[in-house]
């Protein structure tokens, strides 16, 4: 076949080509409508493809039981203390013997004083208290041959002078002296002036009368 005739063959067959093809790109025929796209499934893909693989949760063991302390030997704990803070301790040196003579020794020896007896003190014998009924001394006061004031002072002061007993006159110049110290004798007093009179030695439920005078 000759040249030409193959390149015509050729060109129409481009040309028929390129009419087709010309044809599906403005042709009238219905188009096929795109699918609409589903939002919702689309980020569900997205969030699970962003998502890291689940990473399977290792199952609980059961801990290992817990071994008790053992019990501290307290005795031996302090004994071991005690022996390590006592000192080291040295044999003693040997004892040496006395070369001293007997009769050396009898020369400087101190003879033991003798004990003396000491004699046992004598009780001092105490005044007796009261434990009964009282010593009453009672009477009348005269102050330059009157009666005195109601309320004026009489005593009793003891020879001793660690015993006084007080009371006062009434309206009649009576007085009532109340003792309760046994075995002692008292000198009377009239406001500070003495009577010259004493009491007789005192005794339980002793009775006696003393008519006081002065000035």
């Amino acid at each position: 076949m000759p040249r030409i005739t193959i390149r015509l063959v050729l060109l129409a067959v481009i040309a028929s080509l390129m009419l087709g093809a010309i044809t599906g790109c403005f042709g009238g025929g219905d188009s096929e409508e795109e699918p609409t796209p589903d939002a919702e499934a689309t980020i569900e893909a997205a969030r699970r493809a962003a998502a890291p693989p689940d990473t399977p949760t290792p199952e609980p063991t059961d801990a290992p039981p817990a071994t008790e302390a053992p019990t501290p030997n307290i005795e031996a704990t302090v004994a071991a203390a005690i022996a390590a803070l006592q000192p080291t301790t040295e044999a003693p040196p040997p004892a040496v013997e006395a070369t001293i003579p007997p009769a050396e020794v009898a020369a400087t020896s101190t003879p033991l004083p003798v004990p003396t007896n000491t004699p046992v003190p004598t009780a001092t014998p105490v005044p007796e208290q009261s434990g009964g009924p009282p010593c009453i001394i009672a009477g009348t006061v005269r102050v330059s041959g009157a009666y005195p004031a109601e309320g004026t002072k009489v005593y009793a002061r003891s020879q001793t002078a660690d015993k006084i007993v007080e009371t006062e006159t009434d309206g009649a110049g009576r007085y009532v002296l109340t003792i309760t110290d046994f075995d002692m004798v008292f000198d009377l007093f009239v406001e500070g002036n003495d009577t010259g009179l004493d009491t007789p030695t005192t005794s339980r439920g002793c009775r006696e009368i003393r008519n006081l005078r002065v000035g």
